[in-house]
Parts: structure tokens; sequence; C-alpha cells
């Protein structure tokens, strides 16, 4: 650290105790993607000394600083580090004071701030910690550069969502069934059931029970073939496991879902049960269900008392109606194929009045190392940023419309997450 100190630092990053853990990471991405010197008190100061000169001397050594405004506000003495901050912006144009938004903060922090630092332009963070747009503007913010138009980003062809897609691995199943996906609608919207109903109309010399039966069952195939084996380096929450785990613990108790000992629970498109997060221990029931066997079979291994069904969302056939207290699904409701409006009525069925359900879309994927935003548009490697808002919202309004109530939309580290009270 010496020779940081006598060459000063790219940005002061300024925050309060409580969005340490947040600013830290943004703080590791700093160095570690854009090559920058930051200055991190937990980081910098010397165990000993005085921490009022330190801090005062390299806010004097610092390009810029960070202003972090997080769900704990801004403190007294961090006010004091920001106005400093601005009195030098004051008398050197050169000199950036970046007002930077974390996840969780809300307007009344934001309101609190020297209407001064409002004038700056923010970098928003709102949507996530991980979100590369936002830290791309703040790399540019510190450079003293215009971060410019925001290409599309893409996935490579060795991420394991484009090496091979659920759409081609379908159409090789059906191929050999003898019927041909070439011409079926298979964009952003298309359902299980418009397949069906395309396939049917395509061959009608088939019996239509036996063509949705052979459709569903090429949907299963491509959903075990992708997903069953999915390890952990594969999923972007074990980035940050620990926090997620506790974003997700504390969604359920603001739902209302406190004593999981009294919970009973049902998660859809469970998996190889990956997450395992270590709460699944702890209902007082918990049913697993999943299209893939294989991925069901070792979901039971590694989650105790685990009951597993193998079933489509859309019908949750054999699971009785109004038996859960709790309706879980976690990264399953963007999938290829995907019918949400059944899904929802299905989880309206097996809902108790008064169970909550808690759905999660994702936005984030780690691919060779970057995190990048949005989710897959169909038959190419480009992200839509805007596509995992819009599934999340379509989830929201059919669970409007089937009556639920205390609706609600968080966006967490990785995934955005849509719940509500199913009333009576």
């Amino acid at each position: 650290m010496t020779g940081t100190v006598a060459t000063g630092y790219d940005v002061f990053l300024s925050h309060r105790s409580p969005d340490k853990p947040m600013v830290e990471r943004l703080a590791e991405k700093l160095v570690e993607e854009a090559q920058l010197s930051p200055f991190l008190d937990r980081w910098h100061l010397i165990p000993g000394e005085p921490w009022q000169e330190s801090l005062e001397q390299a806010l004097n050594r610092s390009r810029c600083v960070a202003v972090f405004v997080g769900p704990s506000g801004v403190n007294s003495w961090e006010n004091e580090e920001m106005r400093a901050a601005l009195s030098r912006r004051v008398q050197e144009n050169s000199f950036r004071v970046i007002p930077v938004l974390l996840p969780g903060a809300d307007q009344e922090a934001k309101d609190k701030l020297p209407s001064f630092l409002l004038r700056f332009t923010w970098v928003d963070f709102s949507a996530g910690i991980d979100d590369p747009v936002a830290f791309s503007r703040l790399v540019a913010g510190i450079r003293g550069q215009a971060p410019g138009r925001s290409g599309v980003q893409k996935l490579s062809a060795a991420s394991p969502y484009v090496r091979k897609s659920v759409r081609e691995i379908m159409a090789d199943v059906l191929r050999q069934e003898g019927i041909d996906l070439t011409s079926m609608p298979l964009g952003v919207g298309a359902t299980i059931k418009t397949i069906i109903r395309r396939c049917q109309l395509q061959y009608p010399d088939l019996e239509p029970g036996d063509v949705a039966r052979k459709v569903n069952a090429g949907r299963a195939v491509a959903y075990e073939e992708k997903y069953a084996q999915r390890s952990q380096k594969e999923d972007e929450r074990y980035r940050a496991f620990e926090e997620w785990e506790a974003e997700l613990n504390t969604l359920l108790r603001h739902v209302g879902i406190r004593d999981l000992a009294r919970c009973r629970a049902i998660n859809v498109g469970i998996g190889n049960g990956l997450e395992k997060p270590f709460f699944y221990k702890d209902f007082k029931q918990l049913v697993g269900v999943d299209l893939s066997a294989k991925a069901l079979a070792r979901a039971a291994q590694g989650i105790a008392n685990l009951d597993t069904r193998r079933a489509e969302a859309e019908d949750l056939q054999g699971v009785a109606s109004h038996a859960f207290d709790l309706y879980l699904s976690l990264r399953t409701y963007q999938s290829s194929f995907f019918d949400i409006g059944d899904a929802l009525f299905a989880a309206c069925r097996v809902l108790d009045n008064g169970g909550r359900a808690v759905i999660s879309i994702p936005y984030v994927y780690v691919d060779q190392g970057r995190l990048l935003n949005g989710l897959l548009r169909p038959g190419g490697h480009d992200l839509d940023p805007d596509l995992p808002y819009e599934i999340a919202d379509t989830v929201r309004r059919g669970l409007q419309n089937l009556g639920f109530e205390q609706l609600g939309m968080h966006t967490g580290l990785f995934e955005i997450y849509v719940y509500g009270t199913k009333t009576s």
C-alpha cells in the first residue's frame, strides 16, 4: 500500500459503515476490473494513528471522491468529508464529486443530502451492485470521461446458455418424433401452449393429445439437458452467496414468512437444489417440483426431508390444492416456452388463503468472469436489459389479476423478486 499512498488515489470512497460490504465490493471491482487505485478506510487506515488526519490526507491526495448513499443514509462524519470535498470542488474545477446511489437507498436518504451535491450527475446502482452499466459510468466519472453510449452486451459462444439452447435441444428431440419446429414461433412470449397448438394445426393427422405429450416431453428433455447438472460455477449467486441468502431470508420475513418451522412450502423449478440455502431444512414441509427427474434426484440428495414431485409448473399435476403457505419459484419464470399465466393460476390453486408467492427473475449473467445485465434474446447472443423487468411486471400483473394483494417488487443482487399474498 505504501506506493499507492505516495502516488495518491484515483478516488476517495466516502460511505457509511453499514454500507461497507457493498462499497468494498465496488472497490475490489475498481482495482481488479478497471485497474484504479481507490482509497477505502478499511484498507488504508493504519491502526494506532489518528484517523481524522489520515482521512483528510487521503482526501487531499485523491483526484475525486465518490459519495455513496445507501439504505443507511449518510452520517455526520461523512457529511464532514463530503462538505470538505464540495469545498475543494468549488476551488478546483478538475476535482470531481460523484454521488453514487446504492441498492436499497430510498428517496428520503437522497433528499437529506446538500442541494449542492444533487447538482452533480448521479451513478445509480439501484438495479444491483453488479450492474455493469452503472459500474462503467462510475469508472468513466473517476477517469473524467464521458461514459458514451452503452453497447449491446453479448454472451460468449462458450457460455452454457448459448452453447446449445432449449429451442435447439427441443427441436432435435421432436424431429425424431416426426415434428418439425422450423416454422414455429420461437421468440419471446412463445409458450408451450403456443407450440402445442401450432404443432396440432401443422400435423392434423396426428392425435392432438399425442402431439401435446410429445411437445411437453421434448421441453422436459431440453430442460434436463441444460440444467440438471448445473454447477455452482455456472450460478451467478455464488459470486456473493451469503449476501444472496441473507437477502432472500429478509424478503421472506418482509412478506410475512417468519416462522419456517410452521411453514408449508413448495419450490417450483427447484432443479438440482443448487442454491441449498440453509433455511430449506427448517420448513415444516418442503415440496420440490421440477420437470427433470435427474435434477430432482440430485436435489433430494442434498436437501433433507425434501418431497419431490415431477410435474409441469403450468399445472402442478398431483399437487393438492390449498396445501401451502409459501409458493417459491426462483429463476424459472423466464424459461423458454414457459407459460406465466398458467403457472400463476397453478400457484394460486395450491396456495392456502393468506399464502404468499415469491417469484424471482434473474437479470445478471456471469460469463468468462464478467457480470452482464439482462436476459438472453431468443436465437442469438444479445442480452436485453429491459426483458427481466418486463417479465417481472407480467408476473406482478398476473398475480394482481388473480386477486393477490400486498404486491411488491424488489431488485436484489442478482434477480428481481415479485411477491404477493393470496386473498380468500
